[in-house]
């Protein structure tokens, strides 16, 4: 039973330090490198397959509905799908330069899309 308690004492605090050596952590795999919307749309079914997360720069110029925005970019455009709790508090319209951070979705009948985890902008680290 002493064991036990140990045990449970010391993953309580490995899961305490993780939370603050991580705190300016912003998901798995991602990389200061941006990628273009026509690299994501060109990869996006092996990108799918790895859950690999990408970073797109440029604007959401339309809403299309309650959680899925339009994104463009000097390459090209996509759909991304926002939840309401990854939008930012920061208020930003189609003129705003953001950093998207998510996973990309492809289907074969509905194309590709990508699914926003994380909400930037460029001034943020």
């Amino acid at each position: 039973m002493k064991k036990f308690v140990i045990y449970i004492n010391l993953a309580f605090v490995l899961f305490l330090s993780s939370e603050k050596a991580f705190g300016q952590y912003q998901g798995p795999g991602v990389s200061g490198t941006l990628t273009t919307v026509k690299e994501v749309k060109k990869h996006a079914a092996p990108l799918d397959r790895s859950d690999a997360l990408v970073r797109v720069e440029g604007f959401i110029i339309r809403q299309i509905n309650q959680d899925t925005f339009e994104f463009k970019d000097s390459t090209g455009t996509v759909k991304v799908e926002i939840d309401r709790d990854k939008l930012p508090e920061k208020p930003f319209d189609e003129n705003t330069l953001l950093i998207l951070v998510g996973e990309v979705d492809y289907d074969l009948l509905e194309g590709t899309e990508i699914e926003v985890e994380q909400i930037l902008f460029p001034d943020q680290p």
